[in-house]
């Protein structure tokens, strides 16, 4: 995938969300195409820059914004996400 020439398209943040939308049911489908499940999580994390936010969508739509590739912006997720993730795992914090 990254060997390939690159092709830049522009979407209205609407087309964009539309086309998101048809990749993710095509995946909850059972497709296992690994470059539809890339062209989905590209998607996403360009979506995302594109948006805003408060709270913790802000934080992670700033990631977003910040980051130069899709790895870059996932493994800077990931380390902004984990210590949230841990916290609502916890029992305390589970429903009865």
């Amino acid at each position: 995938m990254h060997g390939d020439p690159a092709v830049e398209l522009r979407l209205s943040l609407e087309e964009a969300r539309a086309l998101h939308a048809l990749l993710e049911r095509l995946l909850e489908n059972g497709d296992q195409d690994q470059r539809l499940e890339h062209s989905y999580r590209l998607l996403g994390w360009r979506i995302l820059a594109a948006t805003g936010g408060k709270g913790l969508t802000g934080r992670i739509a700033g990631l977003a914004r910040e980051a130069e590739s899709l790895e870059e912006y996932e493994a800077a997720r990931d380390r902004e996400l984990g210590p949230v993730l841990d916290g609502l795992e916890r029992g305390e914090n589970r429903d009865p």
